[in-house]
Order: structure tokens, then sequence, then C-alpha cells
């Protein structure tokens, strides 16, 4: 039996002896079919589903029975469902994580032996996570490890897991690493003959199949980082591969409207199809196999299905050949999405995509595909260009996904001038005054604002005595004064964003910044700029500064409502500033050593206790854990 799903969100099921459909379903899982397995057993056999929410399809009498899973970035599955996942996928990247879908976008998901679980997104950090024990539902997940970040992210949705999901095969910059799933550890790394647009992973042994986009395949040995093989496949960029785990037998898919079976040691393939089409080949997108190799499923563009057959004997015969429609949805999108999608360090290449793919009639089918590929090529680009071409292109699509890209884009990539080009291009004003931008700010919407506040920014220090004078002239809003409240909070925070842009040169709006940070009538998310800020500015007088505040407040008596001491008084908020700002700074800072120093008078060892259920626990005080991080923090950068 085969699956396949739709961008309409239709579902078939396929007969694979006799390659004939026995079921079709439309219109009731909403938005496109991004993924799907079998699981369970073959007596009652379940496909799970996912794309905008996740379904639960029981296959009964060649009929589907369909209901919908409460959707919280997805499910997790028993062992014997996840053993049955990997073989038919590869893969787990459809499967969520409970707790951690609103701190994550996983772009790929995976599971350890011992039952970490292990998510890469498309920041490049690759992480495992331990669940609560059942005891304690309610518990934070844990996070055991940590690898990679921004600096080499990759296209994280060919991140694997093989060898009894023992190892974590990911593509980085330039490289291909392999970690040891349960600790993190880099196991060894290789760089492929060309960049990576197709993975497979054996299930139970240390073998990875990378395909390239220059049409080659490669088999690699995961714990020695070994080349056990190359051919050129493809004429174009393999698109897909699928392993035949019982056997030596891998399935690869192409852009040039092949289909290829190869051994794994082979020197050619053994078998080859190309689909006839009246208007030449047409792309081949997906691929799935038995596990015996003898029967194998195959999607491509125009919504074309194949079903293809092989022996020994007979070698790879068409038991089905689908025709794609006539009227292709999205023409070259996915192509292009493709592009958009593996290249983030070829500049010229990425951008060519991007402008292409602005220039065509992208049909709204493919609106969140195309907005998920644009954010990512901003956020990991390496070409500025690239990247603006991506925000002109988003902005069109989805304005608001737009304006969260800019913000996580200008986290990450300092200068190169993208705000005041991206500003004139939006604007159609080339060379606007810093007075004319600082007065245009509480008048704009959140994207202009995001584009003017970095467009500041980036003027460096000459615009920070008006950035500065703007935001001391704001009057911090009571909450009679409800009018306008929302538009002086938005307003200071796109001010506290352009000093935050500014870095080292916001020096001056220290105490300002300060004064926002503790005044508890500002808006949580603006004292937290404020927050940032300080930590963007980042030098060791700004600590300085800091910390003797800390200091004054720790020789303080200060008595609460019922005339005790109340040794809070603001330390947690200061000592957690300090813990973001640069491990330099607070090496460099004179001032910090005798604040930690204060801070633990004040405390003393920090331990203190509560009654819970008739016995007395202990636990330490916030202000003391963080004095420690602190410490730790510098004891570190003076090692180095």
């Amino acid at each position: 039996m085969g699956a396949t799903g739709a961008r309409s969100g239709e579902i078939r099921l396929w007969d694979l002896r006799r390659g004939l459909l026995t079921a079709y379903v439309g219109g009731l899982q909403p938005g496109p079919v991004e993924n799907a397995a079998f699981i369970g057993n073959a007596r009652r056999p379940q496909l799970l589903t996912t794309g905008e929410s996740a379904s639960l399809w029981t296959v009964a009498a060649e009929a589907l029975e369909w209901r919908r899973l409460p959707w919280d970035g997805g499910r997790l599955l028993t062992s014997a469902d996840r053993e049955a996942v990997l073989r038919q996928c590869g893969d787990l990247r459809w499967l969520g994580v409970f707790g951690l879908s609103d701190r994550h976008d996983p772009a790929a998901l995976g599971r350890t032996g011992s039952g970490l679980i292990v998510l890469s997104g498309d920041s490049g950090l690759i992480e495992a996570w331990r669940r609560p024990p059942k005891e304690k539902p309610y518990a934070d997940t844990e996070v055991v490890w940590a690898f990679g970040g921004k600096d080499d992210a990759a296209d994280q949705r060919l991140t694997r897991c093989c060898d009894l999901w023992r190892l974590v095969v990911s593509p980085r910059r330039g490289r291909v690493v392999v970690l040891d799933a349960e600790t993190g550890t880099l196991v060894t790394a290789f760089v492929p003959p060309a960049r990576p647009t197709a993975i497979a992973a054996h299930p139970d042994r240390p073998l990875v199949v990378l395909g390239g986009r220059d049409g080659s395949l490669s088999w690699w040995d995961a714990r020695s980082g070994h080349c056990l093989g190359r051919v050129q496949a493809h004429d174009g960029r393999v698109r897909a591969l699928a392993l035949a785990t019982g056997t030596d037998l891998v399935m690869s898919v192409s852009q040039d409207g092949t289909a290829a079976l190869w051994r794994l040691h082979g020197r050619g393939p053994v078998g080859r199809f190309m689909p006839p089409t009246p208007a030449g080949p047409r792309e081949l997108t997906h691929v799935a196999g038995t596990p015996d190799g003898r029967r194998w499923l195959i999607g491509g563009r125009g919504g074309q299905v194949h079903v293809l057959h092989w022996s020994e004997h007979a070698g790879l015969v068409p038991q089905r050949v689908g025709r794609p429609s006539w009227a292709m949805d999205g023409g070259d999108a996915e192509t292009l999405l493709d592009d958009i999608r593996h290249h983030w360090d070829d500049g010229p290449a990425s951008a060519a995509a991007v402008r292409e793919l602005a220039a065509g009639d992208l049909g709204e089918a493919w609106h969140k595909t195309a907005a998920d590929a644009l954010a990512d090529l901003i956020l990991n680009g390496a070409d500025p260009a690239a990247r603006e071409a991506a925000v002109i292109a988003l902005a069109e699509i989805d304005e608001g996904k737009a304006t969260t890209a800019l913000y996580r884009m200008f986290d990450r990539h300092d200068g190169h001038g993208s705000a005041g080009r991206l500003l004139a291009y939006f604007t159609g004003e080339d060379a606007p005054t810093t007075e004319q931008l600082v007065a245009s700010l509480p008048g704009i919407g959140n994207f202009l604002g995001v584009l003017t506040s970095a467009t500041l920014g980036e003027r460096g220090a000459g615009v920070v005595p008006a950035v500065h004078a703007a935001l001391r002239a704001f009057p911090f809003p009571t909450r009679n004064d409800a009018d306008h409240w929302w538009r002086d909070e938005t307003t200071k925070y796109r001010l506290l964003h352009a000093l935050r842009e500014a870095g080292a040169a916001a020096a001056p709006a220290t105490p300002t910044l300060l004064a926002v940070l503790e005044d508890e009538e500002i808006y949580r998310d603006t004292r937290h700029q404020a927050e940032v800020t300080l930590q963007a500015i980042g030098l060791p007088e700004t600590a300085d500064t800091i910390a003797a505040e800390i200091r004054r407040r720790a020789g303080l008596v200060v008595h609460d409502e019922n005339g005790e001491d109340d040794e809070k008084e603001g330390f947690s908020l200061l000592l957690d500033v300090l813990l973001g700002m640069p491990p330099a700074a607070l090496a460099a800072s004179r001032e910090v050593g005798p604040a930690l120093k204060a801070v633990r008078h004040r405390f003393g060892d920090g331990s203190r206790t509560y009654e819970e259920n008739g016995e007395i626990r202990e636990y330490t005080v916030y202000e003391i854990r963080l004095a420690d991080l602190i410490e730790e923090k510098i004891a570190e950068q003076i090692e180095k």
C-alpha cells in the first residue's frame, strides 16, 4: 500500500501490486499535506498526515476513516510506531514536541535510543531535549545538549538520525557533521562533492546517502566519515532519495525528470525510469519504497504519480505511469524555492531565484511554503543583496512575517546598509534626515517601523543624541492615558531598537535605558528592549554603571508593607542585564566584582527553606544563582 498527499489537502491510497488507485478523499484536511507515514500494523494500518493540522486515517476495506488529532505541532509516538516511521520516511521531521513547539519551529526531528528528542531549526542549532518523567508531567523539558548555531547554519530539513538512533547527521555550511545522539559530541565531519539536496539515512546502520545539486550520488560511513562510493546519477539536482532498508538498494529521483535505482556500491544503475510527457521531462520530487526494494512509489510536479516494480530478472518495470496535469500549479515555484533553501551561501544564485519567484504568478497554495523559505533566507543568507531581495518578495506575500524576519535579520547580521536601502525602496525617499526619521516613528506601521529604527541605528553615533532626546521627551504613560498608551509604547520601543542597532555608540543613553528598564508602568516588551540595548552597548563602562547601582542598593535597608526588610530591591533585574553582557566587558569592569560581593553579603549563602506537604524543602534565591553564573562567565573569559 502507498499513500500520496497533495497541496490541496487530498489523500490518495494506491495498491502497489497492481498500480491502482484504491481510495481518494479530499476536502477534510485543510491546507497542503506536507508529510505522511504509515504507522501501526499491517492488519489495521493507520496513516498519519501533517500540514497545517494533523490527521489520523484508519484504513479499512479500501476506505479511509478520518479523525483530526490535537495539533500542538505534532505528537510523540510509541517506540514501535517510531521504528515504523523511520523505516518508511527515514526521518521524523513531521513530529512535534510537547512543550517545545511554542519555543521552536523545528525543521527536523528525531528520537534517540534513550528517548531524547533531537530537533534542528532554521537557526542552525541542533538540540536534544529530555521530556519530564511520567510522575512529573507538568515539569519543564530539559536541554541535554546543543550543537552549532548561526555561523554554520544550513538547510536543517536534511537532518537525519541513523544507526539505531545513535547518530545525528546534519548538513552545515560547507560540510556534513555527524554527532553522538546522546551527548552531542562531534563524531566526524566530511565534505560531500556537491551541496546536499537530498539525504537518506539507514535506521539500523551508520550509512548515509547524499544526493547533490550537481546530480551526484554519494554513500558515506557515518561513523568514520569515509566515502564508500560516488556516481554521477542525474543531469539535474537530486530531489529525493529512499532506501530499501532490507536490501542494498536506493532510489533517487531528480529535477531532470528521471528516477534511478542503485546498489550501494554499484558503478551504474540497475534500473532507470523516465515518464513520457508531451511537453518534455517534468521534475520528479518524491519517492518511497518497500523494505524489500520490489515496489516504489514516485511523485512529481503537476500531480504525477508512478508505481514501479523491480526484480533481478525483469529490472525496473513501470506498473503505473501517471500524467502531469497541463496546468501546473505554481509553475516553477517548487524548483525556485528549493534553490532559495539550498543556496544561502551562494548570493547571486539565491537572489536570482528570489527575483524570478517574485516576478512569476505565485499561486495562493504556495504562499505559506514560499513565505517560510524566504524567511529562512532572510535569516541565514550570507549575501546582503539576496537577503534584501527576499525581504521585498516576502513583504508582498506576508508583511507580518516579513516584519518578524527583519527583526531576526538585524539581530544576526550587522551593518551592510540593508535597512536604509530597503526603507528607500518601500518609501521612495532616498535620503531622509535623522529628524525626519524620528518624527515618522509614531505614525507608521510595524514593517516600516522596524526599517526606520534600523536605518537610524545604521547611522551610528551621529544619530544617538537625537534618538536619545526623543526617548526622554516621551512621558511615561499612566493607565488613564489609554488612547495614546500603545502608540507611545510602540514609538519608545522603536527608539530603543535604534539605540540597540547603534551598539556601543549608544553608551550616553545608559541612564535613560536604566530608567526605562525599571519603570513598571512601561510595557514589558519595551522594558525588555531596554535590557537588550544595554547588553548591545556592551562596554565595560556600562557594566560599571549597572554594578555600581547594585552596590548602592545592597547597602540600603528597605522595608516592605509589613515593616520587614525587602531584600529584593530590583537586584535580579540588574543582575540579568549583567549576565547577558559580553564576557570581555564583565571581565574588564572594575565594579562587577565588588557588586557581586555586595550581593552575597546581602543574601548570605542564598539558602532558603519553605514547607510543602509537611516537609521542609530548600532552595537557592535567584539573585545568588545569577551571581554564580556571572562569576562563571568571567572565569571562562579570563581562562581564554
